[in-house]
């Protein structure tokens, strides 16, 4: 008994940095602990660019693959609060990644037409909405695939419009207006189910 209890003590006591320093030892024990922890997290991210939920398990699983497999170019050497943030952004560029790659490797990408970023009119948005994140989440659902991609990768994810051009090997002008094209159309969506939320309240 006494060891059932040790063991569940232990479980209850280990901290995301012992369990990624068991993870760089190959242990079972810190992969379960960092797979329980941010499968959730993960599958948010990217079911944001991959609509179908098997392919999003998928490649959450590969995700952890990965991130596993790298875990040593990641610094552990920084304080636990830090660690819990920088942790959570390191693989998340990395699920963002793998979503991109299997977007291009199924050819999902769309094409790209010539822009013109000048033509591009984005309306003024009211701060006041009755949305909930689901429902906003739903609006980027609406979104053109590449629209949603680049607008994930810039607001969502942190990328910058250079890294997303050589990402998605585009020009980086393109990205930006593709951006903008993405916030037009969200704004649009916006302000119209706010609208509805409103005339049914």
């Amino acid at each position: 008994m006494g060891i059932i209890k040790t063991y569940f003590k232990k479980q209850k006591q280990q901290t995301l940095k012992s369990a990624l320093e068991e993870c760089l030892q190959n242990r079972e024990q810190g992969k379960a602990f960092v797979y329980k922890k941010y499968y959730g997290y993960l599958m948010a991210i990217i079911i944001r660019y991959v609509k179908s939920d098997v392919d999003a398990e998928e490649l959450t699983n590969e995700s952890f693959i990965r991130i596993f497999r790298r875990l040593d170019s990641f610094n552990l050497l920084v304080e636990e609060d830090v660690l819990e943030k920088s942790f959570r952004s390191w693989i998340g560029r990395i699920s963002a990644n793998i979503s991109i790659d299997f977007l291009r490797s199924k050819k999902h990408m769309a094409s790209l037409d010539d822009v013109d970023e000048r033509s591009v009119h984005v309306p003024m948005v009211y701060n006041s909405s009755n949305l909930e994140v689901s429902d906003i989440m739903k609006l980027l659902d609406s979104l053109p695939e590449l629209q949603r991609v680049i607008f994930n990768l810039y607001e969502i994810e942190g990328f910058s419009h250079d890294e997303i051009s050589k990402k998605l090997q585009i020009p980086d002008s393109t990205s930006r207006t593709y951006l903008t094209r993405a916030k037009q159309k969200l704004r649009v969506l916006y302000l119209e189910q706010n609208k509805i939320g409103q005339e049914f309240r």
